[in-house]
């Protein structure tokens, strides 16, 4: 629900960590779960077996929480309410008295109700979707649903997912209703497949040799083909021409947009990485402009105010919402990113991208993206598939995962590392004119 950051990091956000209380053995069985439910597991098949973490709950008063500093939200009292176990544990007590009961599980256990979506035939069918995840995480799924509204016409497709990433979804044309996460009872009652995602990627051993669009294709029973599984979207019509105007303003029309951090820790560069890459891009008369979200508008300025050079722009304060994000990368030469939002936003409008990897592998998110290159972190504990939100156990103090490190650690690295990323984005941008 928060971003956190780690001390020593340029990202960190004034917010102060919250402290969640802890979910007892008696209460996860009465949202039907076990406490060993959590544990990871080798294939899809196996997964299948195990009950989702997914949970049914009461809200036991007027219950209203900002999602993401995004917007507010507020779950009514003695409305039943369908959410993952994570956000379960963090709005379920009262985090100002940690004493007073906020959610109570309900008396319908989610997997009475779960009728997951696996193939069958969706002619006059509601599905209902709903993903926890970040930007990549759902435009994994989306060559999905654009392949059901395409064979099944009647369909009805409800996307519940996190207010940040509703204005991108809604702009789907295969999406026929965008919910709020968590979402009512009666959306899962009144549905008649659900397609639900967790585990797939977090839980599941398959998630490190398999690129992430095909595992996520093989677990809806479908496993369309690589020419198939390829994001596709529009910037929201009117953005694009705002993005101009700002570009016009720095008089900048040949640029890479990057994005410098990642949704957790672990898979973001120090900011040193950055800074010499940008420095030879700029050396070599490149312009860069910088996408992030507004309150990393102050961070993204010092940054700046580091670099040896001139031509680098901080677009943080103008991107409003992530539609913003695309509609700039769609004005781009390129892009340019650690494993994030960025590559699968520039996938979808066929826009050249060179991601930057280093935790578990490039291929397992770019492979099906035929304008995508990925450069993989050379190191002896690389790759190794760490997820989540906390520090690379090999991090000195600042909490940054050293395996980027080597792709910039001399001159003749870092050369080369620029090489490939100047050499792949110019070479697709000329073939795209």
């Amino acid at each position: 629900m928060i971003e956190q950051m780690n001390k020593g990091n340029i990202w960190k956000d004034d917010v102060p960590r919250r402290e969640f209380k802890k979910i007892s053995a008696t209460e996860m069985r009465r949202l039907g779960l076990k406490t060993d439910n959590v544990n990871h597991v080798d294939t899809l098949e196996e997964l299948r077996l195990s009950p989702p973490n997914i949970i049914i709950a009461e809200a036991s008063k007027n219950v209203k929480f900002v999602q993401n500093w995004f917007k507010e939200q507020e779950l009514r009292k003695k409305v039943s309410y369908v959410m993952g176990l994570g956000v379960f544990q963090q709005l379920h007590f009262d985090s100002q008295t940690g004493n007073s009961k906020l959610l109570k599980p309900s008396k319908i256990k989610f997997n009475n109700m779960y009728r997951p979506y696996i193939g069958q035939d969706a002619e006059d069918a509601t599905i209902l979707v709903f993903r926890t995840g970040g930007i990549g995480d759902l435009l994994f799924i989306q060559p999905n649903l654009r392949f059901l509204k395409e064979k099944y016409p009647t369909c009805t497709i409800w996307f519940a997912c996190g207010p940040q990433y509703q204005p991108m979804v809604r702009n789907w044309d295969c999406v026929d209703e965008v919910l709020d996460l968590p979402f009512t009872f009666n959306k899962l009652r009144d549905s008649n497949y659900h397609m639900l995602f967790e585990g797939v990627i977090e839980r599941c051993k398959e998630a490190e040799t398999k690129n992430a669009y095909n595992l996520f294709s093989h677990w809806l029973g479908l496993d369309l083909s690589d020419e198939l599984l390829l994001p596709r979207q529009e910037p929201i019509e009117g953005l694009a021409k705002k993005c101009q105007e700002i570009l016009d303003k720095w008089k900048v029309n040949d640029f890479i947009l990057m994005q410098l951090r990642a949704s957790s820790l672990v898979r973001t560069p120090r900011h040193q990485f950055w800074e010499k890459i940008i420095n030879e891009l700029n050396r070599r008369g490149r312009n860069v402009v910088l996408t992030d979200n507004p309150r990393q508008a102050e961070n993204i300025d010092k940054f700046i105010s580091g670099l040896e050079f001139d031509n680098t722009y901080n677009f943080c304060q103008y991107s409003e919402s992530i539609a913003y994000t695309i509609a700039l990368a769609s004005l781009s030469s390129g892009c340019l990113a650690t494993d994030s939002a960025l590559g699968h936003i520039a996938a979808s409008m066929d826009i050249p991208y060179v991601g930057i990897y280093g935790p578990f592998p490039g291929y397992i998110r770019l492979k099906t993206y035929p304008k995508a290159m990925w450069i993989d972190a050379q190191r002896y504990c690389s790759p190794c598939f760490l997820h989540g939100h906390k520090p690379c156990p090999q991090a000195a103090s600042d909490g940054y995962s050293p395996c980027y490190d080597e792709l910039i650690n001399t001159d003749e690295k870092l050369k080369n590392t620029v090489d490939t990323i100047e050499d792949y984005i110019y070479v697709q941008s000329i073939s795209n004119s």
